[in-house]
């Protein structure tokens, strides 16, 4: 009598052993793999229901069939492997394996195999020896026929088949010897079947005919393999455990229940160990596939290290993690160059590594120079990095460039040896190569963003200063036109007035723009919308600007209004426009400022009878930064500078202009409700 659990656990391992060869590839030699596997599960579920006559029935027909399934199998590998030499042999051991098969079937089926007391009159025993003996001759045959270059393909089913037909020998001979069949040599039999059916799964991924991949998850495969394995140790220490239980009667229970416990956490700590997972993903699954990277799986883990927004690791940590996890390295150091004029790559991080500051490479130094401008990538372990300086960390098992395919070699990654060693190959090589490729882009374009950020800093502090290098003009030539007029008019009161007023707000202006250059924080504070402050009469500091050009300035100003904007930005801005305009007018044609209400906005025009200019030059010139193509002197900031101050208080400057008959400057402000004042009607309410 046999186990029947044990024998239905087999014939499902064996039936997954079956699926997993025939989705290895397409052909005979998997089809005929994957029937092996079925047949042999099918064996052990017909022991499995007849467990106490295992020899006999309906197992022993499924027996029948295994063996001469597992002789076919053989038999189509010599025909796909052996060519020509095997038809003879072929056809012999066909002829004899039908007439075998079916002289064993009727005489198991006939003629019962005793389980105690077998002899070798038993038709069934004979049977089982000359299955056993010529499924090993077509083995060994097959095996010492094929060439050398095909043996590669065989020798698993070879050691699997021939394997299993040993084990069924060794069995047949022990039962004559003993005159019994043994139940442990019976079940060992489906043990062994199920351990090494997943050889011609292997076999069936190297078969020169698959075309594709197998069609299983990387990770299924991974997973599963690591519950056989964590199966397999926990059988073996419940097998230890079972002999100590029956050594010594007192403490057996309590050694093996603490082997179990101590056991079961260590296997535990074994399947989260990176080293151990490694292993079996080396040892196991990749064993299983034609290719040894699943890419598309890859290439997402690269751009998932790579762009990790929310991850809080140093982006030059993550650039090395993308190239080392590609090989399961668990360290690595990284090494970049400045920029393109800089003669040495410099280091710049470790990971789990020791930090290296004064390491650094000249790139035109002998071991870059082995790098091949970053199209070779260096196996240290063979001794092409004797060059590597002796700052740089030990040891170190890959030299990885990081080749931008505009800039050529920018940096350079060392790896720290796998945690799972393997071959390396061309595939390998070219991943890495392609990986070291992404990541260069990567560090390249972060470098880019940096500089651009910096390169904004200077561009806002340009900005502020030529907003105050503009602004102190403007205070000079106030300051000119006050003493200009101060000798014909010092004795006038109101004169004295407007100087004082003048002075104070030169004064305000120069502290502003020395607050400015500070940064946009200490020139301005955040304040409540519209505090009263904030809210002036524009009336008010047009009539003082006209009144220090005297006669050349006609104001016309509706009083009463109020808006939303500092004296100081109201007065740089008119005083921008005032200014160009007087220069542009003759010296005998007054410049028009007229200040209205029209709708919610206060307009404030500014017209000139100069020469005038172009829709051409307003479009592309007049609001441009930094151009002076209008006046040979002037700084080119006068017109954008107004429109951006009446942008931030929220209206608009507008240009308006005819060559030969003047300019138009239209300056509109929102208008600012005052706390007494109720709130403007939409015109369309007004109306009805």
């Amino acid at each position: 009598m046999v186990s029947a659990g044990l024998h239905l656990a087999v014939a499902i391992a064996c039936l997954v052993w079956a699926v997993l060869a025939a989705a290895a590839g397409k052909g005979r030699v998997p089809l005929a793999l994957a029937l092996a596997a079925t047949v042999t599960a099918a064996w052990a579920g017909a022991v499995a229901l007849a467990p106490v006559d295992p020899l006999n029935g309906l197992p022993a027909l499924a027996e029948a069939l295994r063996s001469l399934t597992w002789l076919g199998t053989l038999l189509v590998l010599y025909h796909r492997y052996a060519g020509a030499i095997a038809v003879r042999p072929v056809a012999r051991f066909t002829a004899a394996g039908l007439g075998l098969a079916a002289a064993i079937g009727m005489a198991a089926w006939l003629t019962p195999t005793p389980f105690t007391s077998p002899t070798l009159a038993s038709p069934g025993l004979i049977g089982r020896l000359a299955f056993a003996l010529l499924i090993l001759l077509a083995a060994e045959n097959l095996f010492r026929n094929v060439s050398e270059a095909a043996r590669w393909h065989v020798n698993l089913p070879c050691i699997a088949l021939g394997g299993l037909a040993a084990i069924d020998l060794v069995v047949a001979v022990d039962a004559v010897l003993r005159r019994e069949f043994l139940p442990a040599l019976l079940e060992a039999r489906a043990v062994v079947a199920a351990a090494a059916l997943p050889l011609l799964v292997v076999a069936a991924a190297r078969d020169r005919r698959v075309r594709r991949a197998l069609p299983v998850s990387r990770t299924v495969v991974f997973h599963a393999a690591t519950l056989i394995v964590g199966g397999v140790f926990l059988l073996a220490v419940g097998l230890v455990g079972e002999v100590a239980r029956h050594i010594g009667a007192s403490w057996g229970e309590v050694a093996r229940a603490s082997l179990l416990g101590c056991s079961t956490i260590g296997l535990v700590v074994a399947l989260a160990s990176q080293t151990v997972r490694s292993h079996i993903r080396r040892r196991i699954v990749d064993n299983f596939f034609t290719a040894r990277y699943d890419y598309r799986r890859e290439w997402q883990r690269v751009l998932a290290t790579l762009s990790a927004a929310d991850n809080t690791e140093e982006p030059l940590l993550r650039a090395v993690r993308a190239v080392a996890d590609a090989v399961d390295s668990p360290a690595g150091v990284l090494l970049l160059a400045d920029d393109g004029s800089d003669p040495f790559l410099r280091w710049q991080v470790s990971w789990n590594l020791p930090d290296c500051p004064s390491l650094r490479l000249p790139r035109e130094g002998a071991f870059a120079r082995a790098l091949r401008g970053g199209e070779w990538i260096l196996d240290c372990g063979e001794g092409h990095c004797t060059d590597l300086p002796n700052e740089a960390p030990r040891p170190i098992w890959l030299a990885v460039p990081l080749r931008h395919p505009r800039e050529g070699m920018i940096g350079l990654v060392l790896l720290a040896p796998p945690r799972a060693p393997f071959p390396l190959d061309g595939e390998t090589f070219d991943l890495l190569r392609a990986i070291g490729s992404e990541v260069a882009v990567f560090l390249s374009e972060r470098r880019a963003a940096e500089r651009l950020a910096e390169n904004r800093r200077l561009t806002d502090y340009a900005k502020r200063f030529a907003f105050v290098a503009h602004d102190v003009k403007t205070v000079a030539s106030q300051l000119r036109l006050l003493l200009a007029n101060a000798e014909d008019n010092l004795e006038d009161h109101e004169f004295q007035r407007d100087m004082l007023a003048t002075v104070r707000l030169a004064a305000d202006r120069i502290d502003s723009l020395l607050a400015r250059l500070r940064g946009p924080a200490a020139a301005t504070k955040p304040a409540p919308a519209h505090p009263p402050a904030l809210l002036l009469d524009p009336a008010e500091h047009l009539s003082l600007l006209a009144r220090r050009h005297g006669k050349r300035v006609r104001l016309t100003a509706e009083a009463g209004l109020a808006v939303a904007i500092t004296a100081e930005a109201l007065e740089a801005a008119v005083t921008h426009l005032l200014n160009n305009a007087l220069e542009a007018s003759p010296g005998d044609a007054p410049v028009e400022v007229v200040l209205r209400r029209e709708g919610g906005l206060a307009v404030i025009e500014i017209t000139d009878r100069g020469p005038g200019m172009s829709a051409e030059f307003i479009r592309d010139v007049l609001f441009r930064p930094l151009s002076t193509a209008g006046k040979e002197k002037g700084s080119g900031i006068g017109a954008w500078q107004a429109r951006e101050l009446a942008r931030e208080a929220g209206g608009d400057l507008e240009a308006f202009s005819v060559p030969g008959r003047g300019t138009t400057m239209r300056l509109s402000l929102p208008l600012a409700r005052r706390a007494h004042e109720p709130s403007p009607l939409p015109p369309e309410e007004k109306a009805a």
